[in-house]
């Protein structure tokens, strides 16, 4: 037991099923998936949660047959692939559960080139986030869905599994049989609260006939849904002290949620304070008993937190997933002493936007790719050699660290005073200061390592050359088009050099304040137009924010639910926003602005600043001046073209594990139009299939 966080590291009950402390990997959508099973890489991910040390590791996964994209143990054929990941975790000296879900997001196609299935619920009902309608399931088809629990659990125990968890939070399938907002049936499962209870009683009964005695059951529940007539603090106590009284679970793992309708609560973003789950946890827990309560509490990144949640009495126990998606060793560096080595995750979502087709993790680009890039796979290199990188951005700082593990003589410039690049840029937006974590925890992680850092050097290939490297990472970044150029109009907009019209460089690295009326010219939709727009607002001026999208944010930041946020704040702020708008040309103090569909024009006078927030060019003038200098040679991130934040962190690493290594590719040519073998070092195929 550790002294510093003894409820954290004491052992604890779930049922017969005893687990060696108190934090856990919560359970949460894992798609990766070969044909309905979980893949090598699934084993892969969820066991270095396991050796990074949690105790208890969730395995979500669909509890019926008929998906392709989702793992599924409802055929027996299916018990070897789970026993290997279960093997896996044991063999860390953890223990891991299977929380068994239906969803109406994720029924998928008939089959391959077909449209969707519908989804089955309670009452024939439109999904939140499209147009189509649920399939009113007939007496039958519950009986099908139950049977889907028992199945699914009796080859999960065969496979080793230690226990079951049935999800009843997050809109799944039968939180809608016992919440009145979803079900309007007036059979035996509709109507009063016993009726609506049976589908969630006879699910977990099915569970426990499958599971068998040596198996802890327990269930996911939302402790109070939040919508007009939908199940409440006071319902939730009612029915937790039900099931509790029948016996029917050894845990309870509580939260709150409806997906998608209130994804922002599911998987709060950065704009939303830590623990957001604490008083709804602390106000049902009660319900309970003697039975323990687990909770992830919302955000949670840190074992001090967990320490203190645990001794108040919230939870039993208390659990993370982007916490550990982005630390895998978060437990174990807090029982070493060593939580400054624990990434913190920064609650920008991407894990939940992307769906793990494109990265798991912004700041950590590893996360799902562990059989190449985990913490046991991280080796020396053939041949240890002299890098050079330039530019200490996110892209930058992670070639850096990852080269300086496996063994490199490292030198890293950096033309700025301090390192962190954009990341740093978006901290200075309001309500984004987490972004300022991550450059914190490299620059930590650069001075353990011995890495010379050279900051105010604006790095030139004499320069570079001078330092005679084998190999030079090139990680520039990328500056804003000053004359507006754009996707949208591949041109310059007339009028851009006027000396009132500035960059969003101007305003967060020059420290521009516009006043008066200003109007920003938001192209990509990301924080920086919107962000700007809030700021300047704050700061005294009338802004108004164009767009030639349809909303603000652009689509690229619904599942991150920053959407939800970004808009009250600029509406706060008394920004204006208009949306499908372009800037035609700017005059003489003027704007004239026409509407992308119609070309309705209209001119905005007495413009006192305009801020134009349209491409990123890359920054690539040194690439084309090493060119032919060095043995190897990649620029990264936005110097080789400007995208995501995670495309610099995924290439800052993967760059810098080709470093050193017998018949590596020497540039981006030959990475782009070469064939790199599966188990190279700088591989990372992996078996990435989305999820719903």
């Amino acid at each position: 037991m550790s002294e510093r966080y003894p409820h954290v590291f004491n052992p604890i009950k779930l049922g017969p099923v005893e687990i060696s402390n108190r934090f856990y990997l919560a359970p949460h959508g894992v798609p990766l998936t070969v044909d309905g099973l979980p893949s090598e890489d699934c084993v892969a991910y969820l066991a270095e949660r396991a050796a990074g040390g949690c105790g208890l590791v969730f395995h979500s996964i669909a509890a019926y047959a008929f998906s392709p994209r989702l793992q599924t143990p409802y055929h027996e054929a299916s018990i070897p692939a789970f026993r290997a990941v279960a093997d896996a975790v044991h063999g860390h000296g953890a223990k891991i559960f299977g929380e068994l879900f239906y969803h109406a997001s994720v029924p998928g196609p008939w089959e391959a080139h077909s449209p969707t299935r519908p989804a089955v619920a309670p009452s024939a009902m439109q999904q939140f986030d499209k147009y189509e309608v649920c399939h009113e399931a007939n007496l039958r088809e519950i009986a099908g869905l139950v049977e889907a629990f028992r199945r699914s659990s009796t080859h999960l125990a065969a496979a080793g599994y230690d226990g079951i968890e049935v999800h009843c939070t997050h809109g799944a399938l039968v939180e809608q049989f016992l919440s009145p907002y979803f079900n309007h049936r007036d059979d035996e499962y509709g109507g009063g609260l016993e009726n609506r209870m049976r589908f969630l009683v006879e699910c977990l009964q099915a569970a426990r006939q499958g599971a068998g005695p040596q198996r802890a059951v327990g269930v996911r529940f939302n402790c109070d849904e939040m919508l007009p007539g939908g199940l409440t603090q006071d319902d939730a106590r009612e029915i937790l002290a039900r099931i509790v009284e029948l016996g029917l679970i050894d845990f309870a793992d509580l939260d709150i949620g409806v997906e998608p309708n209130q994804l922002p609560l599911a998987s709060p973003p950065y704009f939303i304070p830590p623990h957001l789950f604490e008083s709804y946890v602390g106000g049902v827990r009660g319900a309970t008993g003697d039975v323990p309560v687990i909770s992830v509490i919302g955000r949670m990144t840190s074992i001090a937190d967990a320490e203190r949640i645990i001794a108040s009495g919230v939870a039993d126990m208390v659990g993370a997933a982007r916490g550990l998606i982005a630390e895998p060793e978060l437990v174990k560096n807090a029982r070493e002493g060593r939580e400054d080595r624990s990434r913190v995750c920064i609650a920008c979502n991407w894990c939940i936007e992307w769906d793990w087709t494109q990265g798991a993790c912004t700041i950590n680009p590893a996360s799902a790719k562990e059989r190449q890039w985990g913490v046991a796979a991280l080796r020396p290199a053939a041949h240890s050699s002299r890098v050079v990188v330039v530019g200490a951005g996110p892209g930058g700082l992670e070639a850096a660290r990852v080269a300086a593990l496996r063994g490199h003589e490292v030198v890293l410039f950096e033309r700025r005073a301090s390192v962190g690049g954009q990341m740093n840029l978006w901290a200075s937006l309001p309500a984004r200061e987490t972004f300022a974590t991550t450059p914190a925890w490299w620059l930590a992680r650069l001075e353990e390592l011995g890495v010379d850092l050279r900051t105010g050097v604006d790095a030139t290939a004499e320069l570079v050359l001078r330092e005679t490297p084998d190999a030079v990472i090139v990680a520039t970044g990328s500056r804003y088009a000053k004359d507006g150029e754009s996707g949208y109009l591949a041109i310059p907009i007339p009028g851009w050099d006027r000396d009132f019209v500035l960059t969003p460089e101007d305003i967060l690295e020059q420290g521009a304040r516009p006043t008066g009326s200003v109007v920003v010219l938001d192209e990509e939709g990301l924080n920086t137009g919107s962000g700007i727009a809030e700021l300047l607002a704050n700061s005294g001026a009338t802004v108004e924010l164009l767009t030639r999208w349809l909303q603000v944010p652009s689509a690229s930041h619904l599942y991150t639910s920053e959407f939800a946020f970004i808009n009250p704040l600029l509406s706060n702020a008394g920004v204006k926003v208009t949306t499908q708008s372009y800037v035609k040309e700017i005059g003489d103090r003027e704007l004239t602005v026409f509407d992308v569909f119609t070309s309705e024009e209209r001119v905005i006078e007495d413009v006192d600043a305009v801020v134009l927030a349209t491409m990123r060019r890359p920054q690539d003038q040194l690439v084309k001046d090493l060119d032919g200098s060095v043995a190897q040679l990649f620029a990264i991130g936005d110097a080789l073209a400007p995208r995501m934040l995670a495309a610099a962190t995924h290439e800052g690493q993967r760059f810098a594990r080709m470093i050193g290594e017998p018949g590596a590719p020497r540039n981006f040519s030959e990475v782009y139009f070469g064939m790199a073998e599966p188990d190279a070092p700088w591989s990372a195929i992996g078996s990435l299939a989305a999820e719903g």
